[in-house]
């Protein structure tokens, strides 16, 4: 059966899930509002694939005040909510994401070379 000897494409698991979303807004100012009641508004640097956070010049507000700094990392599970700003075309980011992780595939792969 023809259909069982193709292979369907698998979609890459950072596709499946909010980890793309993240890595797409990498450089994009966000608040992170905390299970504790913190804010935490900064600039996404990095994200790992637990969905953890990296931000650079980041300001924590609780009921004590402001506290900045250089970079802080945020882990998923303390996590509550993200707010996205509107101005963020996410379905616009997605795909220049996707292309680019095209291109470095393409870059990456090994070519076929015919035998002598």
């Amino acid at each position: 059966n023809s259909n069982n000897n193709r292979r369907k494409k698998r979609v890459p698991k950072h596709f499946r899930s909010l980890l793309c979303v993240f890595l797409a807004l990498k450089g994009t100012q966000i608040t992170i509002q905390l299970r504790s009641n913190c804010e935490i508004y900064g600039t996404i640097e990095n994200v790992d694939r637990h969905l953890n956070i990296e931000l650079i010049d980041a300001t924590i507000t609780n009921r004590f005040g402001k506290d900045k700094y250089e970079l802080l990392l945020v882990q998923s599970r303390n996590i509550r909510y993200i707010h996205i700003p509107d101005k963020i075309d996410l379905g616009h980011l997605l795909y220049i994401y996707s292309k680019t992780l095209s291109e470095v595939k393409r870059k990456n792969q090994r070519t076929l070379r015919k035998a002598p």
